[in-house]
C-alpha cells in the first residue's frame, strides 16, 4: 500500500460522494485544506507559546475535519494531543505537536494528490 492510500482513507470519501455528490467533494477538500493550514499553524503557535487552551481547542476541531475528510491518522495523532491537554498531560502534549505538523503536511497532501485525480458518481 502506498503512503497516500493509508494517509487518505477512500471509503470515507465514497461515502461522501453517495450522501452530497461527486462534484462538491473538490470544493469540500478545497477548504478543508485552507481551514487546515490556519488550524496549523494556531496549533504550533499554541504549542509555542504554551497555550493549552488553543491547543486542546485546535487539535478536536482539527480531528474532527480531518475524519470527516478521510484524513484518518491525522485525526487519531491531533485527537491524542487533544485527549493529553483534557488529561492535563502538556509536558507530553506539547512535543507532539511537530511530529502532527508533519504528519498534516504528507496527509493533507495526499488528500490533494487524490482530489486532483477527481471523483465520480
Amino acid at each position: 500500500m502506498e503512503r497516500g492510500a493509508e494517509l487518505v482513507d477512500e471509503s470515507i470519501l465514497q461515502q461522501m460522494i453517495i450522501d452530497t455528490s461527486a462534484e462538491i467533494i473538490p470544493m469540500l477538500i478545497e477548504h478543508y485544506v485552507e481551514e487546515s493550514a490556519t488550524r496549523l499553524e494556531n496549533i504550533v503557535q499554541a504549542a509555542q507559546n504554551r497555550d493549552q487552551e488553543t491547543l486542546e481547542f485546535e487539535t478536536h476541531t482539527l480531528g474532527s475535519t480531518s475524519l470527516a475528510l478521510g484524513n484518518h491518522a491525522l485525526s487519531l495523532a491531533a485527537r491524542k494531543i487533544e485527549r493529553l491537554c483534557l488529561e492535563k498531560q502538556y509536558s507530553t502534549a506539547f512535543p507532539l505537536v511537530a511530529d502532527l505538523k508533519v504528519l498534516a503536511d504528507e496527509s493533507i497532501q495526499a488528500l490533494i494528490v487524490r482530489k486532483n485525480e477527481g471523483f465520480t458518481s
